[in-house]
Order: structure tokens, then sequence, then C-alpha cells
């Protein structure tokens, strides 16, 4: 019996002690969830805490019908987005930003669908400019589904995302246009979308305006329609792969001149109907540098038409946008009784560096924004090879030379940051944009191609191009493709050309031993600063050493924490 009771006694502290255990987790189950778990608008638990958008929901085409009412500043708009779904799920994560959205259907593209037609549960989650559409059922791995979203907003006072912009005429009349600017972060505000550079898709885009104006979009108009309220919708052709920040459409009143290149390709240049007597210079360089840039990297240029538009408000010098490259005034017309040699050159050089972004940046496109420089600083070298292409009389190269003298000064600074540098939040992002990026990156690019020689680099970047085509590449298969130029079956014992598998093998001719082009670019793009080699020159012994260059003093007590690493240097 006393055994009986013990043994029952000690069920029941089991019991309780049981019983504490669920009752602790439960009270602490709320902290540590609300800890991970980011609070929608209304309330509600959201179910995505990262900034990134999950992996496993994969946009392949945008139907995009949108309506910029320049009378009221505000426009409304449905998207299509077909998706791949990768991974059982019942939330679709995306950007918004500053849009109502107004409902949200899931469209089975499978035949018989049971989703077909179903409302989903909207959750918003401003602080990510984060929208999640919630499903009835699961959606299955390896089916392709389509969501449409109804959505209105207000034209945007600033420059980025849709926004208003004005100008006046000769006789004082403000007009108002409806423009974009998407880069880096601002596609959501024109619509919901996957707005990472990763997330690549096919657009169609069908825009409604009023008869007196026209609007323009990345592809070629295919077709009007006048509808019955006075207004007409114009269907753009279905755009190559491309990232959400390179779209872009515009309604406006601008007139245009129009070149067709040696390929086919029909290039225009627009800009108000009083500035449209300035855009026959940028016609002429734009036409010229882009048939340079076709032969220069063996590739066509793969659309079928390319704008280039003069924007009355635009923050930066420009945008390339893939067929609608957007300009501030400044960047694009040129007045022969007024403007400069200076205003000229300058020109020139805009328009050089947005035309190589349609290859650099967007045929192939950075992963992330911690590689923009792959954009810019290829931007800012192409600039250069392609004025002395077809300009040699200009002598750009003694422009370039303080360009990178510049650079230095700015790498010089302890405030300085690696040309390739983590970069997440959107503040973090658009300090992304400087020198560093643009002008240390182009210059770094400048020396390795005169460390390799003209003909190795070109092939270089050619490969790199060919390989990442329609993707996205990341700083290190850059240098996999310069470390790769040619083909196994392709590859010539001893020269210039070599495979990553057999250059161990090779040395090239003037180095008199292999370098590491990938340990000896990392050195240059992965930490900050540059090298001061000092040459020490005692009897026949010459001794050399390097140290970070900083616009410090040696007696800083910074210096020597900031003299870290090492830069890889080939001596010949």
């Amino acid at each position: 019996m006393a055994t009986l009771t013990r043994i029952t006694l000690l069920v029941m502290l089991v019991h309780l002690l049981i019983n504490c255990i669920l009752m602790s987790q439960a009270n602490e189950q709320p902290s540590v969830r609300n800890s991970s778990s980011p609070v929608a608008t209304n309330g509600q638990l959201f179910p995505w805490n990262k900034r990134r958008l999950p992996d496993w929901t994969v946009p392949l085409l945008y139907i995009l019908h949108i309506h910029p009412n320049l009378t009221t500043l505000n426009f409304t708009g449905s998207v299509t987005i077909q998706l791949l779904i990768k991974k059982e799920t019942s939330f679709v994560i995306l950007h918004s930003k500053g849009l109502d959205i107004n409902q949200a259907t899931l469209l089975g593209e499978n035949a018989g669908s049971i989703l077909s037609g179903k409302v989903l549960h909207i959750l918003e989650y401003p602080e990510h400019d984060q929208l999640a559409l919630q499903s009835p059922e699961p959606l299955l791995p390896g089916m392709v589904y389509s969501i449409q979203i109804n959505f209105s907003s207000v034209l945007a006072e600033g420059f980025s995302g849709f926004y208003k912009s004005t100008y006046k005429t000769k006789d004082g009349e403000v007009r108002v246009i409806a423009t974009t600017d998407f880069e880096p972060l601002d596609a959501r505000m024109a619509f919901p979308c996957f707005d990472e550079p990763a997330f690549k898709a096919n657009f169609l885009v069908n825009i409604l305006r009023e008869k007196h104006h026209i609007a323009l979009s990345n592809m070629p108009k295919i077709k009007t329609i006048e509808l019955d309220d006075g207004l007409v919708e114009d269907y753009f052709d279905a755009s190559v792969k491309m990232s959400t920040y390179l779209v872009a459409f515009i309604v406006c009143d601008f007139k245009s001149v129009t070149a067709i290149t040696s390929s086919g390709i029909k290039v225009s240049i627009y800009a108000a109907p009083d500035k449209w007597d300035q855009t026959h210079y940028a016609l002429e360089v734009a036409v010229k540098l882009l048939e340079f840039y076709e032969q220069y990297f063996n590739i066509y240029y793969p659309l079928p038409k390319l704008d280039l538009i003069a924007i009355p408000d635009f923050q930066s010098g420009a945008m390339e946008n893939w067929g609608l490259i957007t300009y501030r005034e400044t960047a694009l017309l040129y007045d022969p009784m007024t403007s400069s040699a200076s205003d000229k050159l300058w020109i020139m050089k805009v328009i050089g560096h947005e035309l190589a972004h349609q290859w650099f940046g967007n045929l192939v496109t950075m992963e992330w924004w911690d590689d923009i420089w792959l954009n810019e600083g290829f931007a800012r070298y192409m600039e250069v090879v392609s004025v002395n292409g077809t300009h040699p009389e200009i002598q750009i190269d003694d422009y370039f030379l303080s360009v990178c003298f510049g650079a230095i000064a700015r790498d010089s600074l302890v405030s300085s940051r690696p040309i390739s540098n983590p970069a997440e939040t959107l503040s973090e992002i658009e300090e992304m944009f400087d020198a560093v990026s643009y002008d240390k990156g182009g210059c770094i690019l400048n020396m390795l191609r005169d460390f390799l020689t003209e003909d190795v680099f070109h092939s270089g970047i050619v490969r790199y191009l060919r390989k990442y085509s329609y993707g996205n590449a990341r700083n290190q298969d850059l240098w996999t493709s310069m470390a790769s130029t040619c083909s196994e079956e392709d590859f010539t014992s001893g020269g210039y050309c070599y495979t990553a598998s057999q250059s161990r093998k090779n040395a090239y001719l003037y180095a008199g031993e292999h370098i590491d082009i990938k340990e000896m670019m990392n050195t240059w793009t992965l930490q900050k600063g540059i090298p001061l080699i000092i040459v020490e020159h005692h009897g026949k012994v010459i001794r050399l050493r390097q140290e970070r260059f900083l616009k410090i003093l040696q007696d800083d007590p910074e210096w020597i924490s900031l003299q870290a690493g090492y830069y890889c240097l080939p001596f010949a």
C-alpha cells in the first residue's frame, strides 16, 4: 500500500512538472513569436520577417495595366503576375510601397484548378515594403499560378517611383507628364512586384491615356484601342527577361527625331515640343555608339527600338531603363547656339554610359546591390572605350586620368568602403551609388585591362556577357570569366587564352608566372583603400613594400589599424 502511494505521488509530481513546463513554454511563446514575427497593419502576424523575399516563389510574367490621370494626379492599375511555385506555401510575399491594394485574386494556370478565382487575404508590412497574399489552400510546388492585384495611388511628388514632372512652354503654360524612375527599390511604388534584381521576368505593359498624349515603355507599341470614355489604351510588346528596376513607362506630349542603325534598330530622341530642335546631336551620337557597342561586344542589342528621352525634372544624370533611357535635359539636349564644347562631351559620355548599361546591367545584372559596381564600374570604363572608339580625336584618356585621381582621393579617406560591400537597407543601397562603385570600379577595370592586355580582357568580358545573358552575376563570376577566356576545346597551350582548369599550367608571357586573377582582384574589390608602393634602393638591392594610402599622418592612432590587409600587385 505504501509503495502504491509512493508511485501515485511520483506520477502526480511528474504530471505537475510537465504541466508547469508546458505552462512556462506557453507563457514564453508569445514573446518569442512577437520578437521574430512582424505585425501587419491590421494587427495580424505577418508571415515573413526578412527584408529579402523568399526564393520559392518565382515571377515569370507581369501583365500590367496602368492609367495615370494627369488632371487628378493619381493612377489606377492592375497587375497579373504569373508565378512558379518551388516550395509548398500558403503565402505569396512581394513588394508594395504607398499603394492602396484594393483586391487580390488567385488564378490557377493549370486546367481545373480549384483555386481559380479565389480572393486572397491581404496583409501589409510597410516597414519592409512587403505584401503577403494568403491563399485559402496551399500552393503546390512545380505548379504555375497567376495572381491579379488591383491597386491605386497618387503620382509621387519627388523623383522616384511613378512621379509627376512638369515643364513650361514658351507661352508660360505649365504642362504635366507622368514618368518613372525605379532604381534601386522604387518599382514597388508603381505596381506590386518582386522588386529585387534577381527576380527577372517578362513584362507586358498596357497604358491608358488621353488622345493628345503619347505613351512610351520599354518595348514598341503594337496596337492602340479607342475606348468609349474618350481614352485610348496602348499595348506594348512583351519585353525580354529583365529586373523590375529597369521597367519604365511615360505619358507625355513630347516630340521626337528618329534614325535607324545599320542593324535595323530604331533610335529615337524625345523632348518637350519647344526643345525638339535640340535633339539632333544626341541622335547622331546614340546611333554611332549603339553600332559601336554591337560590334565591340559581338552581341546584338536585343530590342527592336531604343528611346532616349529628356525629362524636365530628373534627379540623376540618366537612368538606363532597357529600351527607354531617361535623361536629365542637360545630359541629352544640345543647342548649337548656346551649348559649350564641354556640354557636347558631357552628352557623349552620358549616352555612352547608359548605352553600355544595355549590356552591363540590363543583359547581365548584378545579383544584389552589394555588387552594383558590376553595372556602374563597367559603364564608367566603357565611356572611355566607346568615345575612344568613335571619336579618338577627343583624347578622353586625359579626362579618365582625372577620374582615377578623384577615386584615389575618395578612397584615401578613413570613411571609404570596399567596392563590393554588404548592403541591405535602402540607405545602405543608395550609399553604394558613389565614386567607389563608379570611378574606382572603372579604374580598376582599366588597370586589369592594361595587365591582361586588351585582347585577353576583351575576350573575358564578352565571355562574361554571353554566359550570364538575361541572368544575374556576382563579383566572383566576373573574375572566373576573366580567367577562362576560351572553352576547353579552344585552349591553346602557351598563349593568353586559357581555361580555369588549365590556367595553372599556363603563364602570362610577360609576367613570368601564373597570376590567380580572382585572388588578385579580390584584394582590390573586397577591401577598401589603395596601396602606396614604397621603393627603397640600397646598392644592388631594391626593396618594395606597400602600405595603404591614407590622408592621415602615421602618428594618428588609427593609422596602424587601417594598414591590415594587402593588395596583390603583379610586377614584370
